[in-house]
């Protein structure tokens, strides 16, 4: 092999791997995501059916030509809460900032994440350290780089659909690529934050010169699941992250979780036109404003965030809600 064919080799996916990750992705689609020069190579792949099913995988651009480290795509199969990424967690931020899907099966993708619940009724669902309110997601992130939403939506649901067939779960026809992804619509002002009618930021959760009023990002209504992070005003940059969704797959995983009630800030609200999911979590620096205040503050001014947003959402889905 000459020089320039060499170069071609290291440097492309000529002749190539068609299949990665125990065949849950194919060559184009970690391709669109792992965009620009190397070959794609894979490494911690680790599929195992006993004593109960296990996931995890890892496709990297490489390249002898190219100095500096290149993007990676990591896939794992993982167990959690079913709201748990609408929450801004640590490791799962800005979720007002992904693309929430529309049609299909349940699940978001930003430009660097994506996650897929999947299937209820999966027969390897439970394992050691999982609780019972706990559900399968498939997990997807990339790291040293970016990609577009619907790329990395796609690879995730590709990976869904291989980990859904090694966990035996049923009813994976569901299981299924969205119609379309319904991204952030733009900030929206403090008369209407989170585009919400009725809803206001409580006085009780403002404070001069810690947290006052700012902007808020929020994803369009075309999802069924909707996404608000209020950015407050203030050192360390406060933020509040809402949440609501009348999705049956957040809805009933949720149901399961005996601790979420309105004290710990997600509760699901039977309500005339079905279960409504409502959730209210803050940021570090949120937090410490409210600590900073005294246990009283703290509980008052979580809860008057709670009860504002939960009766403007239950009004705004046409059911009424009270807490729980």
């Amino acid at each position: 092999m000459g020089s320039g064919g060499l170069f071609t080799w290291w440097n492309t996916d000529v002749l190539g791997q068609d299949r990665f990750c125990g065949d849950a992705l194919d060559s184009s689609e970690a391709s669109t995501v792992l965009s620009g020069f190397g070959r794609l190579t894979q490494s911690g792949y680790y599929e195992e059916s006993e004593p109960y099913y296990s996931f995890s995988c890892k496709v990297q651009r490489t390249s002898k030509f190219l100095g500096g480290d290149q993007p990676r795509l990591e896939a794992e199969l993982s167990f959690d809460e079913a709201d748990f990424g609408l929450g801004g967690s640590r490791l799962w931020k800005n979720a007002s900032a992904s693309s929430y899907f529309v049609g299909g099966t349940t699940g978001a993708a930003s430009e660097t994440q994506a996650w897929v619940l999947l299937p209820t009724g999966c027969a390897k669902e439970i394992r050691p350290g999982s609780r019972h309110a706990d559900v399968p997601v498939l997990k997807m992130s990339l790291t040293r780089g970016r990609s577009n939403p619907t790329a990395l939506a796609k690879a995730a649901m590709a990976a869904a659909q291989h980990v859904a067939d090694g966990l035996g779960c049923t009813g994976t026809s569901a299981l299924k690529m969205p119609a379309r992804l319904q991204g952030p619509t733009g900030e929206t002002d403090t008369a209407t934050p989170c585009g919400v009618k009725g809803f206001r930021i409580p006085e009780a959760a403002l404070f001069k010169g810690k947290a006052e009023a700012g902007t808020a990002l929020v994803t369009g209504r075309g999802s069924r699941t909707r996404v608000c992070e209020m950015m407050l005003q203030g050192p360390g940059e406060p933020r509040i992250t809402l949440a609501v969704s009348d999705d049956p797959a957040v809805t009933q995983g949720v149901r399961r979780d005996e601790t979420a009630t309105q004290g710990s800030g997600r509760t699901v609200t039977a309500c005339a036109s079905g279960d409504l999911y409502v959730g209210v979590s803050f940021n570090d620096a949120y937090r410490d404003v409210l600590l900073d205040q005294g246990k009283d503050a703290y509980e008052t001014a979580r809860a008057a965030l709670f009860n504002s947003f939960q009766q403007a959402v239950g009004n705004d889905y046409g059911c009424p809600t009270r807490g729980e």
